[in-house]
């Protein structure tokens, strides 16, 4: 099951101005329902501060540990496709913006750079996945899908 996200509501009580979408992108699926964020991976990629953290949870879902001397990337592609990792587009998280001032006439005489829209009132519907994190295989026909 996927958390299809929030609209958010509580944003909307307090006024918030709605400036529609961040960047959407595609984002890594764990089996157990967490992503697994672009930052971690390159931590890995990288070996920078922090990559033990992010393989071990690969580690914890059944990756194999890394060998020594092993190319930090390929493991990481390896340990995705291991643990069953899954791509799925994410449409970007709804922005919101407060009008900051002493008073409401301050706050009204702010210009935000975007006119504000209509408030989203219903959360995303469940999307299929991107793509499989599996590797393509050449020959094999484009319609068919990983899933």
């Amino acid at each position: 099951m996927i958390a299809v996200g929030h609209v958010g509501t509580i944003y909307q009580a307090s006024n918030a101005a709605y400036c529609g979408r961040a960047t959407a992108r595609t984002v890594k699926l764990l089996p157990d329902g967490t992503v697994f964020n672009g930052k971690a991976a390159q931590k890995i990629r990288k070996q920078e501060q922090g990559h033990e953290y992010a393989a071990a949870q690969l580690i914890r879902l059944g990756a194999p540990v890394p060998r020594a001397g092993s190319d930090p990337a390929l493991w990481l592609r390896e340990a995705l496709l291991a643990v069953g990792a899954r791509n799925i587009r994410h449409a970007g998280p709804h922005r919101y913006v407060f009008r900051l001032g002493r008073n409401r006439r301050e706050r009204n005489s702010i210009e935000l750079g975007i006119e504000p829209g209509p408030y989203p009132k219903r959360p995303d519907p469940a999307q299929a996945p991107a793509s499989s994190c599996a590797p393509r295989l050449p020959g094999l026909a484009s319609s068919l899908s990983v899933t």
